[in-house]
């Protein structure tokens, strides 16, 4: 005796093309790094100047140390000076003598 099961295979294709297609279709997760928002703010002009191009640690200007970034140089009686933004720049030619003393300048 021969018994016939009657299946209907469509609910089971359906489901496992559903399964493939909601299974494939995921991004990839990808891990969140901190970004300073000082190197962020600008567009990626931090990035232009390293640390090892300057022949200061701090912006003379503000104070702020320049591994946070530098957004711009200037060229001062033979140093090569790094500053946070232009505006430190630009207040730094204002009284270039006195703001060079507080660059602590690295030793030759």
């Amino acid at each position: 005796m021969i018994m016939k099961f009657k299946i209907n295979i469509y609910p089971a294709l359906i489901s496992s093309l559903l399964l493939i297609l909601f299974s494939c279709n995921q991004a990839p997760k990808t891990e969140t790094k901190y970004i300073s928002p000082a190197i962020a703010a600008k567009d990626s002009a931090h990035t232009k100047f390293r640390i090892t191009d300057v022949d200061n640690k701090l912006d003379p200007s503000c104070m702020m140390p320049l591994t946070a970034g530098i957004g711009d140089t200037a060229h001062y009686k033979g140093y090569v000076l790094g500053f946070c933004s232009k505006e430190c720049k630009n207040e730094f030619f204002k009284d270039p003598e006195a703001n060079l003393k507080l660059a602590q300048l690295k030793k030759r």
